[in-house]
């Protein structure tokens, strides 16, 4: 365990000064002692004294301060209001003042949330939802909020651009909590908070070699203003370790809820399950390339040495038909936002200037549909409950990749292209992810290989019924000890700036 003068001692050595494009030379005096810690074991060694909250914070104000110029993960930094909140931390709650990221799609009282897009750009509200209120409960310390895509959609915004991924940097990081994905790949922090509305906390986890986890609709605190639960979108950990996104979901669990609380899931369990296998992905998509087969298939070796039974089985879903039923059914949902940004600009609704074009062609296809297709779209999804009753019925957990590609490259889709000509890759990467959000079940992301083909970290995903979030953990803590992955650092990170 790191002594408080051991910290002292270690902040104040000089490091090794190497070049990075984007960073000063003052800004490569980095030195960490604290870079091997997950959340709960930086909490532990505040309750033993052997560090403060405050000097936490700014150890990772420091390693935002260094590594965001060239990574772009940071939306709005809360550096002077984490350094207050230290100070007021008790070493009683369950992470005593460990500082913690939360994406930029989430109400935090007096912290600005723009969802990504200039439209939001002066947006800060004057109250924390419960989910957030319950983090900041528990004792995390929020020392800023991460970049997200424009509304969720695409790979970058107007407003922020892209993140870029720590394994390398010509990549992205998938999807909307692509911010806070790379935050924890870069070690920044150790834990990280995203929303998981299609699959935005498995496929930047995917991406960046990261624990994701999606839970049960309604298993955490409502993250909406309203107070209740969206039918897509969840609130959920970004970690480096199992435990400490068990511990995350524990502390921001509804107990009043009405899924039967989990608690705190300890570690792996005894149990062999029947895993399904759902190796070609969901027909009407192309099935995964080869690169990313073959970690899946590394994967199922593992599963059967563990003792687990697992039987390839076809995709119950259509996943072209789920695309189409999904545009119809949400995309005219953004009708309300264009015409408010048209009537603020007097302009059209691709010149506005405050949605990006990516984002106002978006909402303009879905101006295009017809009563009777939003009427198909929507009874779409309340008939789709029953879609994974039988593999269910038969088979504990499906099992795939969490998506079919390879991560795309840095700037592969961007704000500045037509959604109909876009719409159709991105719905092809949420292809495995997305309809687990529809049925409101429980799914996550696990790191465990990389591309042959890229060299990139490249998922898997699990996925179980509503309510059966344990079963999932206690399967990660198994995966995790046979196989570990929080000791594997991308190059680009506070473990190892590199030349």
């Amino acid at each position: 365990m790191l002594s408080r003068r051991a910290f002292l001692a270690s902040s104040s050595a000089a490091a090794t000064v190497v070049a990075v494009p984007g960073i000063s030379q003052a800004q490569r005096q980095l030195d960490d002692p604290f870079i091997a810690y997950d959340a709960v074991g930086m909490a532990e060694l505040v309750k033993s004294g052997d560090v403060t909250a405050a000097e936490l914070a700014e150890v990772v104000i420091r390693r935002a301060e260094v590594l965001n110029p060239a990574l772009n993960f940071m939306a709005t930094p809360t550096f002077d209001r984490a350094r207050e909140n230290a100070t007021k931390m008790s070493r009683e709650t369950r992470f005593a003042g460990v500082p913690v990221l939360v994406k930029d799609m989430v109400d935090v009282g007096g912290v600005r949330r723009t969802d990504g897009s200039r439209f939001l750009a002066s947006n800060v509200p004057a109250q924390s939802v419960a989910y957030t209120a319950a983090l900041e409960s528990s004792g995390l310390n929020i020392v800023g909020t991460t970049v997200v895509p424009e509304f969720a959609n695409g790979l970058d915004s107007e407003l922020y651009g892209a993140a870029r991924n720590p394994w390398d940097l010509e990549y992205s990081c998938v999807a909307s909590s692509s911010g806070s994905a790379c935050a924890v790949a870069a070690g920044i922090v150790p834990l990280a908070h995203g929303t998981d509305g299609g699959g935005s906390n498995r496929l930047p986890t995917s991406a960046c070699n990261l624990f994701g986890f999606k839970p049960s609709r309604g298993r955490m605190l409502s993250g909406e203003t309203y107070g209740g639960h969206d039918v897509f979108k969840t609130n959920g950990p970004i970690s480096r370790t199992v435990r400490d996104a068990a511990a995350l979901m524990e502390v921001c669990e509804d107990p009043k809820g009405e899924l039967a609380p989990m608690g705190f899931v300890e570690g792996p369990s005894s149990r062999r399950l029947r895993i399904a296998y759902t190796r070609q992905g969901a027909s009407g998509f192309a099935p995964p390339v080869e690169s990313v087969t073959a970690v899946q298939d590394n994967a199922v070796a593992l599963l059967q040495g563990l003792g687990h039974d697992v039987v390839e089985i076809a995709h119950p879903i259509n996943g072209e038909e789920y695309a189409e039923k999904f545009r119809w059914a949400f995309l005219p949902k953004f009708a309300p936002m264009l015409e408010r940004a048209m009537q603020i600009s007097g302009r059209g609704p691709l010149e506005t200037g405050l949605l990006s074009h990516m984002a106002a062609t978006m909402m303009v296809e879905g101006l295009s549909y017809t009563p009777d297709q939003i009427a198909q779209g929507l009874a779409y999804f309340e008939s789709m409950a029953g879609t994974y009753a039988d593999v269910f019925g038969e088979f504990d957990v499906i099992f795939s990749a969490t998506s079919p590609v390879e991560t795309p490259q840095y700037g592969a889709i961007r704000h500045q292209d037509d959604f109909a000509h876009k719409g159709v890759d991105l719905e092809h990467i949420l292809s495995m992810t997305s309809p687990v959000n529809a049925v409101g079940d429980c799914a996550m992301n696990v790191p465990l290989g990389f591309s042959a083909e890229t060299g990139m970290p490249v998922g898997s995903m699990f996925h179980a019924p509503m309510g059966h979030d344990a079963l999932l953990l206690q399967l990660a803590y198994e995966l995790e000890q046979a196989q570990p992955w929080a000791d594997q650092w991308a190059p680009f990170s506070a473990k190892h700036i590199p030349t």
